[in-house]
């Protein structure tokens, strides 16, 4: 009898541990470095119950400013433009990561970094380079070579901003083709990634444009495959196309800010929800806000809210896992805020919780 109490406690303990460890995922967070600030790369367990986030570890590493990981590894890219601008890898075993190696971007200020073909390839935007570089890994996170690279050119009509190419971002979309946004020239560009001879190159496939002077910055697709938004950074505007006959059609220009708002605009991130019902963009400079759209059948967006982040600067967003929280990485206050979601309404609340981290940029479970 005494021993079946006891299985039975164990059994009970066993499962209380395995379910608190199910309400904790890991989360990274890519900053900006300096002297007195942040030191790289910030690991934390995150409470997918609470909000709460517990500090891991730290790893050095150079302004790694965007991220993203597949299950046996992460990469980075250090954003500067001194020469010294590279991607780099880690290994990410346990949850701990351990630097793997890295190669030059080539182009300077790389701001973003995508994986595709289940981690196979790599491929960095260089945002004062204007250009876009292409690497092989391998399957344990080891960037190869850089398969292959494109300069690109034009201008538009922003004097100050779009004097040459700005390509800020490339996204997978549901074609399996890569997205790239040029904020310099309001062109929106289309690859295709193919093999030759043992090596990834950029096939292109389309050229897709954006309202002049809109700056499309990062964009998102609908889980339905049929809508994509384009974030506009100069305007605040987000573009919504939808697909047709192998096209994508322009069919609204939406403002992400309230209709008497003055100041510029510094327009950063953009997401859908899991459900495909509501649509998120971020926006710095004046406006310092989060935004919530939701979605319509016909995938045009009607704006529902325009909330302050509680600081400035808010760069990247993510959803955790759960979609019960949205976390804003607040650049210029040096912490990422985290808000409730209402599943059925769309709309976020300040938790009250608080992340403290030195230039956070980007947030990625």
């Amino acid at each position: 009898m005494k021993k079946s109490y006891l299985l039975i406690l164990v059994s009970m303990f066993t499962l209380s541990m395995s379910q608190a460890q199910h309400k904790q995922v890991p989360m990274f967070v890519g900053t900006y470095t300096s002297e007195q600030g942040s030191k790289g790369i910030y690991s934390y367990l995150f409470n997918l119950e609470t909000g709460d986030a517990e500090v891991q570890s730290e790893v050095e590493s150079t302004s790694p400013s965007f991220l993203a990981r597949t299950d046996k590894f992460l990469v980075a890219v250090n954003e500067v433009n001194d020469g010294s601008q590279s991607l780099s890898s880690f290994n990410l075993q346990d949850d701990i990561l351990t630097f793997e190696n890295k190669l030059s971007t080539k182009g300077g200020s790389p701001c973003h970094v995508m994986l595709g073909d289940k981690g196979r390839y790599a491929v960095v935007s260089n945002y004062s380079g204007g250009s876009l570089a292409l690497y092989s890994m391998d399957e344990n996170g080891h960037i190869n070579a850089m398969d292959d690279y494109k300069e690109f050119t034009g201008s538009s009509v922003n004097s100050k901003r779009q004097e040459k190419p700005h390509i800020h971002s490339a996204f997978l979309g549901p074609d399996k083709a890569v997205y790239v946004s040029d904020l310099g020239t309001d062109k929106i560009y289309v690859f295709n990634v193919v093999q030759e001879a043992g090596k990834y190159q950029f096939m292109e496939k389309a050229v897709i444009a954006a309202p002049a002077g809109g700056g499309p910055r990062h964009l998102a697709f609908h889980p339905n495959g049929k809508t994509m938004y384009s974030l506009q950074e100069l305007t605040g505007d987000v573009v919504v196309y939808r697909a047709k006959k192998g096209n994508w059609e322009q069919v609204q220009v939406i403002s992400m800010n309230d209709a008497g708002f003055q100041g510029e605009n510094g327009a950063a991130d953009i997401k859908v929800s899991a459900d495909g019902k509501y649509l998120y963009s971020s926006n710095r400079v004046d406006a310092n806000t989060i935004s919530t759209f939701a979605i319509q059948k016909d995938g045009q967006l009607v704006l529902k809210q325009v909330l302050p982040v509680e600081g400035k600067g808010p760069r990247n967003f993510n959803f955790s896992p759960n979609g019960k929280f949205v976390l804003v990485g607040n650049q210029l206050t040096d912490e990422i805020v985290v808000f409730n979601r209402d599943a059925k309404s769309g709309e976020l609340s300040d938790s009250g919780k608080r992340i403290p981290v030195s230039k956070p940029v980007c947030i990625i479970f």
